[in-house]
């Protein structure tokens, strides 16, 4: 791997640990002394299938370079962090080459929106789609849909990745109005709810159909940040209650 994508790497799967949809066990050891292993909170992490294995994924980011300056966000405009890109390509390449060393079994993939969400929904779809159908790459992948993005873009995303999210962010549209002023609280509902009418579909087509094409076929989840805004738990543990049941999630 040379320098360039390493530093690329660095930076996006560091800014990717704040993503919080991987189970992870908390640990903090690093590996400085030349040893074995490395407990270090990002790059790769773990999921669990629904026979109970666990899976260890690739956890990046495509870019954290964002047009938005949510006050809770890491890679907000304003934050004077250190910013990369990946290129399609490079994405595609390192989930490759380290599923063939046996590093991972998947690729957990999330982007900062850059330009808009249309463009970087794009190209999170060109990369699922070229592991898919040009390299058979049948392992698991979970994407982060974005926001805004066209019904489109978020319908292939379905055909290639195996889950789908949309991050709730805050727990009440008055809190994201507060912090995340620029972003809608119905353009993330939306989609959520494109994709759960997109699960139904797909399994009232699996028992009429022999083959069907596959629509996020492990569901689809979301997370948001607790503590940041005045919501109590009640309000919390109903918010939970009402996504489980009205978008048919796997994960809060």
């Amino acid at each position: 791997m040379n320098e360039r994508i390493q530093e690329k790497l660095s930076i996006l799967a560091d800014a990717a640990k704040y993503d919080v949809s991987c189970s992870s066990s908390g640990g903090k050891r690093k590996n400085e002394q030349k040893g074995l292993g490395n407990a270090e909170g990002m790059g790769i992490c773990h999921s669990f299938t629904e026979d109970g294995r666990c899976v260890s994924l690739l956890k990046i980011l495509l870019t954290n370079h964002c047009i938005f300056d949510c006050a809770y966000c890491v890679s907000r405009r304003s934050n004077d962090v250190k910013r990369a890109a990946f290129t399609v390509d490079e994405v595609v390449d390192l989930t490759i080459n380290f599923y063939r060393r046996n590093y991972i079994e998947g690729l957990f993939l999330s982007s900062g929106i850059f330009s808009s969400p249309d463009y970087t929904m794009e190209r999170l779809v060109r990369i699922v789609k070229k592991l898919r159908t040009e390299h058979k790459f049948n392992g698991y992948i979970h994407v982060k849909t974005i926001p805004g993005a066209s019904p489109e873009l978020i319908a292939e995303a379905g055909l290639y990745a195996d889950r789908l999210s949309v991050n709730i962010e805050l727990p009440s549209e008055l809190a994201l109005q507060t912090l995340a002023p620029e972003k809608n609280y119905q353009e993330i509902l939306t989609p959520m709810a494109q994709i759960r009418d997109g699960i139904i579909q797909h399994k009232e087509e699996k028992a009429l159909f022999k083959k069907v094409p596959q629509f996020a076929t492990a569901g689809q989840s979301t997370q948001l940040i607790v503590g940041a805004s005045q919501e109590n738990d009640l309000q919390i543990i109903k918010l939970s209650d009402s996504l489980y049941q009205g978008y048919g999630l796997k994960r809060v």
